[in-house]
C-alpha cells in the first residue's frame, strides 16, 4: 500500500518532508525501513538561525543524509542518488531532473520564495511544457505562486501543484523558479529494487 503524501509541520521543515515524501512515493508502506525515517530527521533541521535550533537544513547535512540512503539497502529497499548543483540544474533537453523523472525517479529541488529564501519541494513527472510537484507547504486558496504555476487538486496520491518549465528555470529570482544558476540547487532519487509503482500522474 502507498501512502498519502505529507505536508510539513513547522516553517522550518520542507527538505525532510520532501525526502520523506520521496520515498513514500518511490515505496511502499511495508518497503520501507524504519531507519530511513530515523536518518531523515537525525541529519536534517541542523541549522541555527537568530539563536532558534532547527531553522533549516543545511547543505552539508543534505549531503550526508544523500551518502547514507544511498548506502543503506535492505530486502525491499534500495536507491540511487545524484546531487545537482548550480549550473548542473536546468531544464534543457540534457536535463538530468528530466531524464531521472522519465526513468520513474523524483527530484527534490529547492525553489526561490523571496530574494532571501528558498524552499524544497519534489518533483515527481514532467509533462511537454511543465513539471508536476508535491509542494510540502500546505498554502491558503489565495496564494499566488505567481504566472508560471497553478495549485492541483490532490487526495495526497498525485501532485499539488505544476509549473511550466520555462518560469521554472528563470535564472531571474522570482517565486517557485530556480533563479540564480550559481544558487541552484537539487538532488535526484530513484529506487533500485523492483517493486511495484505508485501509478504515474498523466503528464
Amino acid at each position: 500500500m502507498f501512502t498519502p503524501l505529507r505536508y510539513q509541520v513547522t516553517l522550518a521543515d520542507c527538505y525532510p518532508t520532501s525526502v520523506l515524501n520521496a520515498l513514500v512515493w518511490l515505496f511502499e508502506r511495508d518497503e520501507l525501513p524504519g531507519a530511513t525515517l530515523q536518518r531523515i530527521y537525525a541529519y536534517c533541521l541542523d541549522g541555527i538561525e537568530r539563536g532558534i535550533v532547527g531553522s533549516y537544513t543545511s547543505e552539508h547535512a543534505s549531503l550526508a543524509l544523500m551518502d547514507w540512503l544511498g548506502e543503506f539497502k535492505t530486502r525491499s529497499f534500495a536507491i540511487t542518488t545524484e546531487v545537482v548543483n548550480g549550473r548542473e540544474l536546468h531544464l534543457r533537453p540534457s536535463s538530468g531532473v528530466l531524464r531521472w523523472l522519465r526513468r520513474g525517479g523524483v527530484a527534490i529541488v529547492d525553489v526561490r520564495i523571496t530574494t532571501v529564501t528558498t524552499h524544497s519541494i519534489l518533483a515527481l513527472s514532467a509533462g511537454a511544457d511543465h513539471l508536476d510537484f508535491w509542494d510540502p507547504y500546505m498554502r491558503g486558496t489565495r496564494y499566488d505562486y505567481g504566472r508560471g504555476a497553478s495549485r492541483l487538486e490532490t487526495d495526497g496520491h498525485s501532485p499539488n501543484l505544476r509549473v511550466t518549465k520555462s518560469w521554472l528555470d528563470s535564472p531571474r529570482t522570482r517565486r517557485y523558479s530556480f533563479g540564480p544558476l550559481a544558487e541552484r540547487s537539487g538532488v535526484l532519487i530513484r529506487r533500485t529494487k523492483r517493486g511495484r509503482r505508485r501509478s504515474r500522474a498523466a503528464a
